[in-house]
């Protein structure tokens, strides 16, 4: 699967999770470093969840972050994901986790389905690499935040040092890459897209842009965090 295709990114999405749903955490895992639970808890760690505020968790996927928001102290949690493989898989992996509490909804990113400062937080994972207009996105996302909420994002990053990019091109250009083909199947189409997608968004924007898009959708107090030596990046600001 091409980054570029000619088709709207959110049918490639569409097809892409399709194939991966059921065997997503190992896998997510593995390639992370085992840094995947981190990230997550990192993203979390830099919001304030004031009892009773209502929580939009976009890309919501398996329901990690869901879970990592919930355990701590988010009690009113709406995870939003397009794939609905995700999101079957998601209801499982609550039941199992013993989370009746976050509702999950299907739907774009481009176009929530919730009215405009709905949610005093609203986070987003691993998502302006699928969509087609990230300012628009951005946009989209803070108008669901209430002024005084939070905007917060967990996107893969480039490592700036030298030595560690190219461990980081080896890493996602050969070793994920082929290794993938050997997963169940719909990983050797993540194998093949991952890289590029990730090299294809930080070209266009630097931290410096995207920080500067941020503040245009209405945010301020606009700071990042670089994790695992630049393999992930996350980002917090206010409304």
């Amino acid at each position: 699967m091409e980054v570029a295709s000619g088709r709207p990114k959110h049918e490639l999405v569409r097809e892409l999770f399709r194939g991966v749903a059921t065997s997503y955490h190992s896998p997510a895992r593995l390639y992370s470093l085992f840094q995947y639970d981190h990230w997550h808890r990192r993203l979390v760690e830099g919001l304030a969840l004031g009892a009773g505020g209502r929580v939009l968790d976009v890309c919501t996927g398996t329901g990690l972050v869901a879970r990592a928001l919930v355990k701590a102290g988010a009690t009113q949690v709406v995870g939003l994901d397009l794939s609905e493989d995700m999101l079957r898989t998601a209801r499982h992996n609550l039941v199992a986790w013993r989370l009746p509490g976050p509702a999950l909804v299907r739907g774009q990113a481009e176009m929530l389905p919730f009215p405009t400062a709905a949610f005093d937080v609203v986070v987003f994972t691993f998502l302006l690499r699928y969509v087609d207009d990230p300012p628009s996105v951005l946009r989209e996302l803070a108008r669901a935040v209430r002024p005084g909420g939070q905007l917060a994002s967990l996107e893969f990053f480039i490592p700036p040092n030298p030595l560690l990019r190219l461990l980081w091109h080896l890493h996602t250009g050969i070793v994920l890459r082929y290794s993938s083909r050997l997963l169940p199947a719909g990983w050797k189409a993540v194998g093949k897209f991952l890289r590029p997608s990730i090299i294809q968004l930080y070209r266009t924007t630097s931290i410096e842009a995207l920080c500067a898009l941020w503040r245009q959708a209405g945010m301020q107090d606009v700071r990042y965090e670089l994790l695992t030596f630049g393999g992930a990046m996350v980002m917090w600001g206010h409304k």
